[in-house]
């Protein structure tokens, strides 16, 4: 966390009064949950080991009695100095080099998956592990034990899932010995700085790093440590974070509110709409390339809309570590343009959801007319999977690969501007200034993750009975909105447009 942001480090140690108004989202603290349930999992490749169960009292004794009587495996071993604080995953006795092994598990991995298909190394993430590494390694040294290999253990996202879990396919090991001879000379440094750093009883003086970031990228307490920068600055410009050189030129300048960003060369198209939107309160609207837009959607339209959960392990047969299961899904269908909207909706619970969700969809989309999603690359992206899911259902699946509409591209491209809209094109931003009477704000699940987080409730039975079924409710309200949602802004841009 210090490696990311010093200044926000240090008003969670020294502010936590401030640093507490920002809430942990229930999938924020679900994900430390399933961080957890890997480590768990991963201990499954190191047999008969010892778990030490407590951080404080007791911890670093029990610790030094295990080391010293070699135990072969201690999982959650404890070290301290009189500055740092460690406790490691898992530590394996080697006897032919008469030292321990240690092993670090990440519950997620260095690879991932481009637009295009192809896998690539996450490079800041790589660095993050090698430094997380490091620092265990640093701080178990320091206690006096010697260290011979040095691993991470991290999930294989290549692994499909074939009957019961292959623990040995599911997780890769990396040898990061040679490595971390460089990374924990440098960690050394950076531990010695953040120690000196946060220990210091007055708040850090100046901008913190995010400072130089988009908004997307700003840390917890970015308003409080940055209270110069107004609520909607040059950090909310169209993909600033991607044109670090020219948002470091406007600070440097002083420009900070976007209403005083200068319209030059600097200013591309969709940053330039923002500015001159902002500046006169009136949306920017190509009304042709509307209309062409919205006269490519054939009858009848499909509003379709999924909610997945991205599990770690994959649960069930034919998924990858981090594959997105499709439980829910939401479809309004409208046969002609004064005709009566239909609904149909589920959410699946128990089992592999995708065969169930296959057959509805299946029954409710006919052969013709318009899918119509929002950011399309991601229901397609759950489209193909589910085509490699169920070969009998695969030519369907990839037929609404090719039907999608992205009923978002209206404001990517620049065919409607606001200046409600802030420079963004989501759903969330673009709803209430199209549609005030429709809204997210007062549904007890009103985002994505908020529906990830009841799906895991309800399927590890963390909520039972009625409110359990309340829980599903409401989940399926919301998912309904979005497709609701996707009608009236499609209605708004087809009254603009002249009603085509």
């Amino acid at each position: 966390m210090y490696r990311e942001c010093p200044n926000n480090t240090w008003v969670r140690r020294h502010r936590p009064g401030v640093y507490g108004q920002y809430e942990m989202s229930e999938f924020e603290q679900s994900l430390a949950t399933m961080g957890n349930e890997v480590e768990e999992l991963a201990r499954g490749m190191f047999p008969n080991g010892y778990l030490v169960e407590r951080r404080s009292e007791g911890a670093q004794e029990l610790t030094q009695k295990l080391v010293a009587e070699r135990t072969p495996v201690i999982f959650q071993a404890v070290f301290a100095t009189d500055t740092y604080l460690a406790a490691t995953d898992v530590l394996v006795w080697n006897a032919g080099a008469g030292a321990y092994d240690l092993y670090e598990i990440k519950m997620s991995s260095t690879e991932e998956e481009g637009e295009d298909g192809k896998v690539k190394k996450n490079k800041k993430k790589e660095e993050q592990f090698d430094n997380d590494l490091a620092f265990q390694a640093n701080v178990v040294e320091a206690c006096g034990v010697t260290l011979f290999k040095k691993y991470l253990v991290r999930l294989n996202k290549q692994y499909v899932r074939r009957g019961d879990i292959d623990y040995t396919q599911l997780f890769v090991l990396e040898d990061k010995t040679e490595a971390m001879v460089v990374v924990q000379e440098n960690a050394t440094h950076q531990m010695q700085h953040a120690y000196e750093y946060l220990t210091k009883e007055a708040k850090p003086e100046g901008h913190c790093p995010c400072y130089y970031r988009g908004r997307s990228a700003h840390c917890t307490t970015f308003a409080f440590i940055n209270p110069d920068v107004p609520a909607y600055s040059v950090h909310d410009l169209n993909r600033i974070g991607q044109s670090k050189k020219y948002l470091e030129e406007l600070l440097h300048a002083g420009v900070l509110h976007v209403g005083d960003v200068p319209q030059d060369e600097r200013l591309k198209t969709k940053k330039l709409n923002q500015v001159r939107a902002h500046l006169s309160q009136e949306p920017i609207v190509d009304t042709a390339a509307l209309a062409e837009e919205l006269n490519r959607l054939e009858y009848p339209l499909y509003f379709l809309d999924y909610e997945t959960y991205p599990t770690a392990i994959p649960p069930f047969s034919g998924y990858r570590p981090y594959q997105h299961i499709v439980f829910q899904y939401s479809l309004h269908v409208l046969e002609a343009p004064d005709a009566e909207l239909k609904h149909y909706g589920d959410l699946i619970l128990g089992g592999d959801p995708a065969p169930k969700i296959a057959e509805a969809l299946v029954s409710h989309i006919g052969p013709k007319g318009t899918v119509i999603s929002w950011y399309k690359t991601f229901e397609n992206s759950r489209n193909k999977e589910m085509a490699g899911l169920m070969p009998q259902h695969r030519e369907f699946f990839l037929r609404l690969v090719e039907r999608t509409y992205d009923l978002m591209d209206i404001v990517e491209h620049q065919h409607y501007v606001h200046p409600g809209f802030m420079g963004r094109a989501s759903i969330k931003k673009v709803l209430p200034v199209l549609v005030p009477s429709l809204s997210y704000k007062d549904l007890p699940v009103k985002s994505g993750t908020d529906a990830i987080e009841g799906y895991r409730q309800l399927t590890r039975e963390v909520i039972v009975g009625e409110e359990a079924e309340q829980k599903q409710r409401d989940m399926l309200e919301y998912c309904k909105l979005d497709t609701l949602a996707m009608v009236e802004i499609w209605r708004h841009f087809r009254g603009v447009a002249g009603g085509v």
